[in-house]
């Protein structure tokens, strides 16, 4: 009986490891088996950028805030804008134009402009922008006329 015990014995054994490897391999397996992928978020199609806001094709500039001035005051500003303006003009006369190089032409038209937007910035009754204008031309008038002598 002794082999019989034997032989069951390895019976057993044996029915016991196929037992335990095949219920054990579905556990590996389902240790080992990749999980499902997580579900991915769905970005949202790219929408097209808004269109851009259509611009005119000719702007006005905003109008430009200016302090209130009195009837007398606004006629003292434009007789100090002027008397500027005359003065620079003067000095150009004085300055023979045949004479002058290419760097004293440049400050002479420099000069030129200056004048012209001092005028314009009277017209639009801009006098503190006309008395900065007309003094920036005066001084530039002014070095161009110690150049020249």
């Amino acid at each position: 009986m002794k082999e019989i015990s034997v032989v069951t014995f390895r019976i057993l054994v044996t029915l016991l490891l196929a037992l335990v490897l095949a219920t054990g391999c579905a556990q590996l397996h389902a240790i080992f088996k990749p999980s499902p992928p997580a579900s991915v978020p769905v970005r949202p199609a790219r929408q097209a950028p808004p269109p851009a806001p259509t611009r005119p094709t000719h702007q006005e500039p905003p109008p430009r805030l200016s302090p209130q001035i009195s009837a007398e005051k606004e006629k003292q500003l434009t007789q100090e804008v002027n008397a500027a303006i005359q003065e620079t003009e003067r000095i150009l006369l004085s300055v023979d134009r045949q004479k002058l190089n290419s760097d004293q032409w440049q400050t002479h038209q420099t000069v030129q402009s200056f004048l012209a937007q001092a005028r314009e910035a009277m017209a639009n009754k801009d006098f503190q922008q006309a008395m900065n204008l007309a003094q920036k031309a005066h001084v530039l008038s002014d070095e161009l006329f110690k150049t020249v002598r």
